[in-house]
């Protein structure tokens, strides 16, 4: 069997190299090339003929590592992405969910559970480490509680007011009245026991019902 050919993108030369050091002559993972930036990631992605997954940084010197998750979207690439990070901040995490990422890990796994991890991902299956799959999975749970909560107009209306409409506006957009529009607002209020629009949308981007 081949090796599992990857692309390493972390600023970090000490990281890059100790990752180097523990994949390459103990595993069949074999990191073929380094990047340590946006442009860097970019470049190298444009010239190898053959990676299989990239293992990604977020915190880059030039921008954000989502920037080489939409690159590789432009081109139509197939390279699988395992994010490795320290940030498990909810939203970073589902952003990089809905952009299509192939696994999330933190950077303080083991290098068993990195190989795990780039083993999943690059037979097709999505990894995620337990403290982000209970994030996805409280997130996902939300959603279907609201839909269940919320008629199709009461969803309509809360994520229309996520969007900082106001009332009038929310009534021309979906051709109601003002009145109405305010009648499903004090339903919404009353089902998540809410006093304030501010409230709801605070509520409503926790949970991910709509994203920033």
């Amino acid at each position: 069997m081949s090796p599992i050919k990857i692309l390493l993108v972390e600023d970090q030369i000490l990281t890059r190299m100790g990752m180097t050091m523990a994949l390459n002559p103990r595993t069949d993972c074999t990191i073929v090339a380094e990047a340590g930036s946006v442009q860097e990631a970019k470049e190298q992605l444009k010239h190898l003929q053959e990676v299989d997954v990239v293992l990604l940084d977020l915190l880059l010197p030039d921008g954000d590592g989502a920037e080489v998750v939409q690159f590789l979207q432009h081109r139509g690439s197939d390279v699988k992405v395992l994010v490795i990070s320290a940030n498990t901040n909810k939203e970073t995490i589902l952003h990089l969910v809905d952009m299509g990422i192939s696994g999330f890990i933190s950077k303080y796994a083991d290098i068993p559970t990195l190989v795990a991890a780039i083993h999943s991902v690059y037979n097709g299956i999505e990894y995620f480490g337990q403290d982000v799959s209970e994030i996805i999975h409280a997130v996902s749970t939300a959603k279907e509680h609201a839909e269940d909560l919320f008629t199709d107009r009461e969803m309509d209306i809360v994520k229309l007011c996520a969007k900082g409409l106001s009332v009038k506006q929310i009534a021309d957009e979906l051709n109601i009245s003002a009145r109405t529009v305010e009648t499903h607002k004090n339903n919404i209020f009353k089902k998540l026991g809410f006093n304030s629009t501010s409230e709801l949308i605070r509520w409503v981007f926790e949970h991910g019902i709509v994203r920033n």
